[in-house]
């Protein structure tokens, strides 16, 4: 039997402005759980990185290593199962900015002609007499084939320039234009991505530079973490890039102009510049090691490929391609290596949802021979390229996953880096620009 006030239809006193109060309630709640959950995505990178500090400091770092182990598993099914069910994200990975810089390379009428060929040189080829031109701009690497059966998207394997402007960068990268494009190396995940940007070899130096607190606190020895000021003031300043892993990751060595930040070890991918401006990539021990031309030198991991070989132990785990406690073979996050390739190309990769093996896939795909991992993970993947077209320095990331501001490679950067230089032109010039940010 109905209630006497549900026959009635009456309503209790209060119960409708109750009612009002339990949904406002509700919505002001759904609201805060909203904006931190918005907050936790924009800011994840970064608490990520503070909550796993933390947590190595409370539990210690093999339980962190196995809690991020099963972060990272999951992640990866999140986003395949995301994929399957929205697709997308199989576009350019280049960055705005860096689109802003490139043109299609034609790689059709220049694939074909030997690097550093000139005009005068293919006239005589021809038969016919000229006068001796300037040399012609490097060709283009040949486009990279796909790794699996796939259509490609716009621009995948496909070459383009970067274009730098003022100081010494102009005529550099138009006599050795700054090639980049992008490849997919996994069938099973058609939204990893490796974008790649290579060098000639012969025409940039690196310079590595040890950070405020890395990989130094072995030894107590800081770095500055900043790109000098007589390089910046230079004109030849033309990229800036990640450094390798911390020295409680692994134990790797570092030498900056000769003194010795972190203690070297055989065995170790290592990274070594000499004083006539060129490097190496090779096993330290093995293809390296002490040398009175020895200038500096950064260590990381073991080679990822060695002579055209991708490594037995791609799937190791441990210390080797990023602390996983078991295997590689399951860690999928941003990565960064750099490589070179048999015909004198410096290449600088960066993985996206990528382990190390699709990493090294792509890399040996893009002819590659000789290749060592720097550093994982959003926070420490980064490649920035520079250049004054004003009366300031103006920096822009090479991809638009990498969210580190290009100037944080100007002062105070607690981790190592790399940056690269025209070479033998390191010198301050006499119009140098100031240094600043684009407004």
């Amino acid at each position: 039997m109905q209630s006497t006030n549900a026959r009635r239809g009456v309503i209790t006193v209060g119960q409708g402005p109750r009612r009002h109060r339990r949904a406002r309630r509700i919505a002001i709640a759904a609201a805060v759980v909203f904006l931190m959950l918005a907050a936790a995505l924009h800011w994840r990178n970064a608490l990520a990185v503070r909550g796993s500090d933390l947590s190595r400091s409370v539990i210690g770092a093999d339980n962190t290593v196995r809690i991020e182990a099963i972060y990272f598993r999951l992640n990866d099914r999140f986003k395949r199962l995301k994929y399957s069910i929205f697709g997308g994200g199989t576009g350019n990975p280049i960055s705005p900015a860096a689109q802003r810089h490139t043109a299609a390379s034609a790689a059709a009428s220049t694939s074909a002609a030997p690097r550093h060929a000139s005009a005068a040189a293919a006239a005589g080829a021809a038969g016919a007499a000229a006068a001796p031109t300037a040399a012609l701009p490097d060709a283009a690497p040949a486009p990279i084939a796909p790794i699996y059966p796939h259509t490609l998207s716009q621009g995948e394997g496909t070459w383009t320039t970067i274009q730098l402007a003022g100081g010494l960068r102009t005529p550099y990268t138009t006599q050795h234009p700054i090639y980049t494009t992008f490849i997919r190396p996994d069938p099973q995940r058609p939204y990893a991505t490796v974008t790649l940007a290579e060098f000639s070899a012969a025409s940039i130096s690196l310079h590595p530079v040890a950070g405020t607190s890395e990989p130094g606190v072995s030894t107590g020895i800081s770095g500055t973490g900043a790109i000098p000021s007589s390089v910046l003031d230079s004109g030849a300043l033309l990229a800036a890039f990640n450094g390798g892993f911390r020295w409680q990751d692994g134990h790797y060595g570092m030498i900056v102009d000769g003194k010795t930040v972190a203690p070297m070890a055989d065995g170790l991918a290592t990274l070594a510049t000499y004083r006539d401006g060129s490097f190496r990539i090779g096993t330290w021990g093995k293809d390296l090691g002490p040398s009175p031309d020895l200038v500096s030198a950064r260590q990381n991991a073991i080679l990822l490929i060695d002579h055209g070989a991708i490594s037995s132990k791609i799937d190791a785990g441990g210390h080797t391609w990023g602390f996983i406690w078991y295997t590689s073979r399951n860690f999928f996050t941003t990565r960064s290596a750099i490589g070179v390739t048999a015909d004198g190309r410096f290449v600088f990769a960066g993985g996206y949802e990528t382990n190390a093996r699709t990493l090294a896939t792509a890399l040996r795909q893009a002819g590659v021979q000789t290749a060592m991992q720097l550093d994982v993970n959003k926070p420490y993947t980064q490649m920035a390229l520079y250049e004054a077209p004003h009366s300031y320095i103006q920096g822009f990331n090479l991809t638009d996953w990498m969210h580190q501001s290009p100037d944080g490679f100007f002062a105070g950067r607690a981790r190592d880096f790399v940056y690269m230089t025209i070479r033998g032109q390191t010198q301050a010039a006499p119009t140098a620009s100031p240094r600043g940010t684009a407004p």
